[in-house]
């Protein structure tokens, strides 16, 4: 029997020369090994968290994602029949893939994906809208406000509305405020008539209807639930006196000093030598200097513990479950990396060279652009890679990030890309009716739920920016007032600079609404008039982002 890598270069001379997918070779020679019975395959072949069977193919979940026995490149995506996809950037109708607006966002007209915010699905054709009420009436589009849409389900007619108490009886309408609609013989009569005195009336209108784009299969997830561990008091439990006893998890103990600590269950003196708590597990006999890795107690002088994995020698740097050597590693999210360039950095667990141009990080999601002819054009939307910018419109808000293909007339309201003939949008919630409002400049609503390391190093690195905390907020007419706390001014040529409490103006409107208590990024667009263009309430310390941000800016960014 051949061992494994007489096998691996058997496996690859019997495949190239038929054209067989290069990232498709780990998993044959996976399966192959399996086969071959080595000991190095045998957690593999078994199933582990990592590698999952796929039909008769072993495949990295981390690297791959299997659709009905098919394995496609890329981790955890959705599955459109056989085929794999991002539902952030595509959707999924009757197993056919729309490539460019995302299934969060869309419906389905048969197997063809549309916008339900500026189209409508009539009779099986996609169709745009007159007004954001328009509805159909078979294939016929109609306004709710002036006509009925009556009649059996395949004989649907349009009948004009004389007033707003008119429905459906059959094919006719009926003022239900005068006449109703017999339920016996569905003809129109006074509302003194027998039949409506005994049958009762019966009236209907049409309700729009959709279809959201489905995947084939899902990934069961978990799912947090909201439940919270309720803690009870141990002294309730035990019926303890504090000043003779302590309770421990339940267990009643006999005080023996002022010194009488818990862990866990057991009681330990603070005096005792030796001793050390790990997480609720008590440890004896430990020598001098011993420190806690979770549960496990261990001493830095003997063994170098990464998550409780240890390592020989002892003072090891960890990086995650294993050790690195920061002179020439870096380490991203507990993944170790070779320092290949001096500006290696990380994105998320990955680390690339920012001054190498060949990778662009989006909100900690590491992108490859080898592949674009033109990198230029390349941008973020929130962790989502914009491949042109210049045609392609990215919209926020605090549950989504999307991006859609640009259109005239269209604009953003939260992650909402909406048409203007059809809606508008006021303090980020849609408003079903057009208005004439226009921003200043040509500019459209504006979302300040970015990613702070979306902006470009121009857009902060060589202005004043202000980070400040919402205390209070007041509107009046089309004007927002807005108060904050712990004002700091930040100019990376100055330094940063503590401000009093300072009061921003906002058109109302155009910009989201800002929490209270939530601190936000603010840019100075003239003279003490500041906009809010970034959420940084999660970023345990902005100002270190910031100057990050600048210090690894490339020189094409800076300037």
């Amino acid at each position: 029997m051949p061992d494994l890598p007489a096998f691996t270069s058997l496996i690859s001379a019997l495949i190239q020369p038929h054209s067989f997918p290069t990232h498709l070779l780990s998993v044959v020679v996976l399966l192959g090994s399996c086969a071959l019975g080595t000991s190095s395959a045998q957690a593999a072949c078994n199933g582990t968290e990592t590698s999952q069977w796929c039909g008769d193919l072993l495949y990295d979940v981390n690297k791959y994602t299997c659709c009905n026995g098919n394995i496609t490149e890329g981790s955890h995506m959705a599955c459109c029949g056989t085929t794999a996809y991002n539902t952030m950037t595509s959707s999924c109708c009757n197993n056919t893939i729309t490539v460019g607006l995302s299934q969060a966002v869309s419906y389905c007209c048969g197997s063809k994906t549309y916008n339900p915010l500026n189209q409508i699905c009539c009779g099986g054709h996609i169709q745009n809208k007159i007004t954001a009420q328009t509805l159909c009436c078979g294939s016929e589009l109609f306004e709710p406000k002036g006509k009925l849409c009556c009649g059996p389900k395949d004989l649907k007619m349009l009948i004009n509305k004389t007033t707003d108490n008119d429905l459906c009886c059959g094919n006719k309408s009926f003022n239900k405020a005068k006449q109703c609609c017999c339920a016996l013989t569905l003809e129109v009569e006074d509302l003194s008539s027998t039949c409506c005195k005994t049958y009762g009336t019966t009236g209907v209108t049409v309700r729009p209807s959709y279809v959201k784009p489905t995947t084939s299969s899902t990934t069961k997830k978990n799912q947090d639930k909201g439940g919270q561990d309720r803690k009870t008091n141990n002294q309730d439990i035990c019926g303890s006196n504090p000043l003779t006893e302590i309770c421990c998890k339940g267990v009643l103990h006999q005080k023996l000093s002022g010194f009488s600590q818990c862990c866990g269950a057991e009681m330990y003196q603070l005096s005792e030598e030796g001793v050390l708590c790990c997480d609720g597990k008590l440890h004896r006999d430990q020598p001098p200097g011993s420190l806690c890795a979770e549960k496990v107690a261990y001493s830095p002088h003997n063994y170098t513990v990464c998550k409780q994995q240890g390592h020989l020698p002892a003072g090891q740097q960890c990086c995650g479950e294993k050790t690195f050597n920061p002179e020439k590693e870096i380490c991203c999210n507990g993944h170790s990396h070779e320092k290949s360039e001096e500006d290696m950095t990380c994105c998320g667990s990955n680390a690339y060279s920012p001054k190498a141009r060949k990778h662009k990080c989006c909100s900690g999601h590491l992108h490859d652009l080898t592949c674009l002819k033109d990198k230029e054009v390349a941008g973020c939307c929130g962790p989502l890679l914009l491949t042109n910018k210049t045609k392609q419109h990215c919209c926020h808000s605090a549950e989504k990030t999307l991006f859609y293909d640009s259109q005239p007339g269209h604009s953003c309201c939260g992650h909402w890309y909406y048409s203007q003939s059809l809606w508008s949008c006021c303090a980020g919630r849609l408003i079903p009716s057009p208005t004439n409002t226009s921003w200043p400049n040509g500019e459209e609503s504006v979302s300040h739920e970015l990613w702070l390391m979306d902006f470009s190093a121009s857009a902060i690195c060589t202005k004043t920016v202000l980070l400040g905390t919402v205390e209070s907020v007041a509107v009046r007419q089309n004007e927002r007032s807005v108060v904050l706390k712990y004002v700091l001014e930040v100019n990376t040529a100055i330094g940063v600079i503590s401000r009093a409490p300072k009061v921003v103006k906002l058109d109302h409107c155009r910009f989201p609404i800002v929490e209270i208590e939530k601190t936000f990024l603010w840019m100075q667009r003239a003279g003490d008039i500041y906009e809010p263009v970034a959420n940084v309430s999660s970023l345990a310390s902005p100002i270190h982002t910031i100057l990050s941000l600048c210090q690894s800016a490339s020189p094409n960014d800076a300037t």
